[in-house]
């Protein structure tokens, strides 16, 4: 038998509900939920702990904690950031390299390279997950006209097998 129905009513009784003793034919309970909650931006249920959780605010040194070494040694697993990297490689080499062939002193001309390269990396990061969006929204409206057309098909069928079993039942006849 279910562990649930060897337990006691009353400790099966959800907080808030009503008495059971109250009345034995009752087979529901009944909820007192208050008409307007004391504060629309709080979750309901929410317990000292969350609430102090939430009134905190993380510090430069609580977000630097959270970065781990693996982060780093993963980065290439990441969609776009190959592209990303490789296109601002490109930007910051070429702009730099302009820079230094038109006579800009050369600390100048790196100041540029790294400049071209945070911008193009970010860039084309940007682009490709903008691609990946498009991409995202293309085979989501694909899945929904395959699955339109599936239940289209399957309606067909259904009433072909409908035909066929009252074409056979009037030649049984």
């Amino acid at each position: 038998m279910a562990a649930d129905t060897q337990e006691p009513k009353s400790s099966r009784q959800p907080s808030g509900a009503s008495n059971p003793s109250a009345s034995t034919e009752k087979s529901y309970d009944t909820f007192n939920y208050p008409a307007t909650p004391e504060n629309a931006n709080s979750l309901p249920g929410a317990n000292s702990r969350q609430a102090h959780l939430q009134s905190t605010s993380a510090g430069f040194f609580d977000a630097l904690k959270t970065i781990k070494l693996k982060d780093f040694k993963e980065v290439h697993n990441k969609p776009c950031t190959r592209e990303g990297f490789l296109t601002g490689i490109g930007a910051g080499f070429g702009v730099g390299g302009i820079r230094v062939i038109l006579g800009a002193p050369v600390f100048t001309a790196c100041s540029w390279a790294v400049g071209a390269f945070a911008f193009g990396s970010f860039a084309m990061h940007e682009y490709c997950q903008q691609q990946r969006r498009v991409e995202k929204a293309g085979i989501q409206r694909v899945n929904a006209a395959l699955d339109e057309k599936k239940i289209e098909l399957e309606k067909k069928r259904e009433e072909r097998r409908k035909a066929r079993r009252k074409a056979k039942e009037e030649a049984d006849r």
